[in-house]
């Protein structure tokens, strides 16, 4: 059996969600022992952090019950943004490449909101997938091939904070560069997605 994307390589993984046969260079190790390609590794990505804030609103959903007390903005905000993301993850997926007036729209919309901010994620782990992994020194490395923005919206880059980590199990850090008072902080990596206070705001 030959790899789906290499028809001169041998597949040695299949995937564990679509069963396609793959390549070493190709299979995503999505769990020890479990592999996948990489369109659904991003899907289950995309899933896990659609269930993590998903599960975060439920928790604050509670405890805000327990006091009496109406949801405030931050809690529709989590179930907007759960949402957006899932929905356009799923057009960029299964959907073919946005065209550049498509993802302009969306950095139109979202500014230097969270929507980018996952967006720009996707965009880093497509440039790993397809240059090594190896990941970018700076943000502006992934347009146009990997990110499609206009020159004018090169300037939205500068609303996310990114740097690369010597540690493979991170690999690199990206999060938004100003968080408002009393929002999470959400910073990727290619681990997973990690929450925290900003700093001065305690644990």
């Amino acid at each position: 059996m030959q790899c789906k994307n290499h028809p001169d390589r041998e597949a040695v993984y299949y995937c564990t969600s679509c069963n396609a046969p793959l390549c070493s260079d190709c299979a995503e190790e999505v769990r020890p022992g479990e592999y996948a390609c990489f369109q659904c590794a991003m899907l289950q990505t995309v899933s896990t952090v659609g269930s993590s804030i998903v599960e975060r609103k439920e928790r604050v959903a509670e405890k805000k019950r327990r006091k009496n007390k109406p949801w405030g903005p931050f809690q529709y905000f989590l179930v907007v943004s759960s949402v957006l993301i899932l929905s356009m993850w799923g057009v960029i997926l299964f959907g073919g490449k946005p065209a550049p007036e498509q993802t302009a729209a969306m950095i139109d919309k979202s500014k230097a909101g969270r929507v980018l901010l996952f967006l720009v994620n996707g965009s880093i782990k497509r440039f790993a997938h397809y240059e090594r992994n190896q990941y970018p020194e700076h943000l502006r490395d992934l347009v146009p091939k990997y990110l499609q923005l206009k020159k004018k919206q090169l300037s939205f880059l500068e609303n996310l904070s990114y740097s690369r980590d010597p540690d493979p199990n991170v690999g690199y850090r990206l999060s938004l560069a100003h968080v408002k008072k009393g929002e999470m902080k959400i910073t990727l990596t290619a681990g997973g997605v990690k929450y925290s206070l900003p700093a001065g705001e305690g644990t």
